[in-house]
């Protein structure tokens, strides 16, 4: 490599945007003739971007092996951030191209608490800031704050590692609730014994087993009994075990936090009156702080999410 080479580089100099998209696309979709159909020239032409970049480097980056290529351990050392550039690239045109004057926020969201807790309330977000317009993204996978995915992630944690800034809106408490009319309107709070009982529900979360508990982990922890414990209807939905208890069909094991406006209306009830808290919680968080102040709409949506929790714990009902 000649010394105006390495002056480039060294001072931060980027070849050719052309040739660097070239090797990323080879990279994900392993082949030149892929490539080039997504970039809209020949291979061929992919093949000599590629190539001018290695010069450029002096690294070599794609090797073929037998019918197929490889990619280096050089190339290899920076193709994740690669991928997140031009996926970044593309969200940024996306926002230019869809820019209507209007204010936008992202809000990445755990379906669960979506249902159960957010969107029934949005109105009342929409209400104070009606120039603002809300994207929910609901989904289990925590959005990649500091390279712009979200604006706001609402998630369920113990605790928020690294720079970023974090509100915890709910403390998380396991609780029994049920319908009413299962226990004929009897006077709460009741006996565990009642377990062996009634019909129960299950609620299987698989993307966070170690943390759930069951109804026999649940009794124990709550009031040291190990009464008979049925089998009964299983779910993998949140939503689905809180709309099976309204309807009567069983006890379930639920967050507070999610079921509070069910607790509020009387539509469900806890018939024991315990809870079990395991240190997770809820909590609204958003990028790291830069020295830069905060965007004012960020901050009012962040601040809206922790009024409404502080409403719902004074609203809580007597056991």
């Amino acid at each position: 490599m000649n010394l105006e080479k390495l002056k480039n580089l060294a001072s931060g100099w980027l070849p050719s945007l052309k040739s660097i998209r070239a090797l990323e696309a080879v990279a994900r979709l392993g082949s030149f003739q892929k490539a080039a159909e997504e970039l809209g020239v020949s291979p061929a032409a992919v093949h000599q971007l590629v190539r001018g970049l290695e010069d450029v480097l002096g690294q070599q980056l794609v090797v073929r092996d037998g019918r197929r290529l490889a990619i280096t351990d050089a190339a290899e050392a920076g193709l994740s951030e690669l991928h997140m550039a031009f996926r970044n690239l593309a969200a940024g045109m996306r926002k230019i191209r869809e820019y209507d004057g209007r204010r936008q926020l992202r809000i990445s969201v755990d379906p669960s608490f979506a249902h159960a807790w957010l969107v029934g309330r949005l109105s009342r977000f929409q209400d104070r800031h009606p120039d603002v317009d809300i994207l929910l993204d609901s989904t289990t996978r925590f959005a990649d704050l500091v390279h712009g995915h979200a604006d706001v992630a609402l998630r369920y944690t113990a605790e928020i590692g690294g720079d970023l800034r974090a509100v915890r809106i709910f403390e998380d408490e396991t609780i029994a609730v049920c319908s009413p009319a299962l226990i004929n309107d009897r006077q709460v709070p009741l006996d565990l014994g009642v377990l062996a009982e009634v019909p129960l529900l299950h609620f299987d979360w698989t993307q966070s087993a170690q943390i759930q508990v069951n109804w026999q982990r649940w009794s124990e922890l709550v009031g040291g009994e190990k009464p008979a414990i049925k089998g009964g209807a299983r779910f993998n939905d949140y939503h689905a075990v809180v709309q099976a208890a309204i309807a009567g069909q069983g006890m379930a094991l639920v967050g507070r936090p999610l079921v509070s406006q069910a607790l509020a209306m009387g539509i469900l009830v806890e018939p024991f009156g315990r809870g079990y808290q395991n240190g997770y919680g809820y909590y609204a968080v958003t990028a790291p702080g830069d020295g830069v102040k905060e965007d004012d709409d960020i901050a009012a949506f962040v601040s809206w999410v922790a009024e409404e929790s502080a409403q719902d714990l004074s609203h809580q009902p007597d056991p």
